[in-house]
C-alpha cells in the first residue's frame, strides 16, 4: 500500500479531492491510502511512512513548509486540471503514473 498525503491551505479542498478519488481507487483496484491535511498538521502525517506528498497548486508557494517536508517524502504539485475540478479519476491516474507497480492489486 502506498500512502499519499494531499496538502492544501486549510485541508478542506484536499479532503474534498480525496473523497472524489475514493470511488475511482476502488474502480481501478489500486492500493492507495490517501490522507488530507493543511500545512499546520502535515508534520503529524509525515511519520506514517508517506510515499508521496501532493500539494495543491495554490499552496505550492510555501517554501518554508515544503523544505520541512522535502527529504522525508517526494513532493509534487497536483496539476491544475486535477485540483481545480476536484477530478478524482484524474488524481488516481496521476498517482498510478507515479507508482506503476501499485496498480491493480
Amino acid at each position: 500500500m502506498k500512502n499519499i498525503l494531499l496538502i492544501c491551505e486549510d485541508g478542506i479542498s484536499s479532503n474534498f479531492l480525496l473523497k472524489s478519488a475514493e470511488s475511482f481507487m476502488e474502480a481501478y483496484n489500486v492500493d492507495f491510502n490517501l490522507m488530507s491535511s493543511d500545512y499546520t498538521q502535515a508534520d503529524t502525517y509525515l511519520n506514517k511512512n508517506i510515499n508521496l506528498v501532493l500539494l495543491a497548486p495554490q499552496a505550492s508557494y510555501h517554501d518554508k513548509e515544503i523544505k520541512m517536508i522535502d527529504g522525508r517524502a517526494p513532493v509534487m504539485t497536483i496539476p491544475d486540471d486535477v485540483y481545480g475540478w476536484a477530478n478524482g479519476e484524474k488524481l488516481v491516474k496521476f498517482i498510478m503514473d507515479k507508482f506503476p507497480t501499485a496498480e491493480a492489486m
